[in-house]
């Protein structure tokens, strides 16, 4: 073999570790990564009349890594009208039964958002009310 052919195959040899190397440490990454689920269950009206009642239902759930605490807040209209807090393990899941009242002067369509912060990051899920 000659000098060249042993440094060839030297560097390839080296590539070939450092990639081994990359590679695990992104499967790694991947396999710890860290979020929240903030989901909406089916089952809300889509037509109200203005000053209703409006019942809905949504959950949460911790895929972090280690206790998290979240900051969930109701929005009517973009409108504050609830705002609560929650501790989760990890793999927890809270669900929640809402009730909001339609404001008798809100202009339709309105959304309904229920916006949670935690791990770091921002969630949203949202629905909209049409006139009855």
């Amino acid at each position: 073999m000659s000098k060249f052919d042993k440094a060839l195959l030297r560097a390839a040899t080296i590539a070939i570790f450092i990639g081994a190397i990359v590679s695990a440490y992104i499967l790694w990454v991947n396999s710890h990564q860290s979020y929240s689920a903030l989901f909406l269950y089916p089952g809300y009206p889509n037509y109200v009349k203005p000053g209703s009642i409006v019942h809905f239902r949504y959950g949460v759930k911790s895929y972090e890594s280690e206790v998290t605490n979240y900051t969930v807040k109701i929005l009517v209209g973009g409108k504050v009208v609830k705002v609560e807090r929650l501790t989760l393990k990890p793999g927890e899941t809270v669900d929640r039964n809402e009730s909001i009242k339609v404001p008798k002067n809100a202009k339709f369509p309105l959304k309904v958002s229920i916006v949670m912060v935690g791990g770091g990051e921002t969630y949203e899920v949202h629905f909209w009310l049409k006139m009855k």
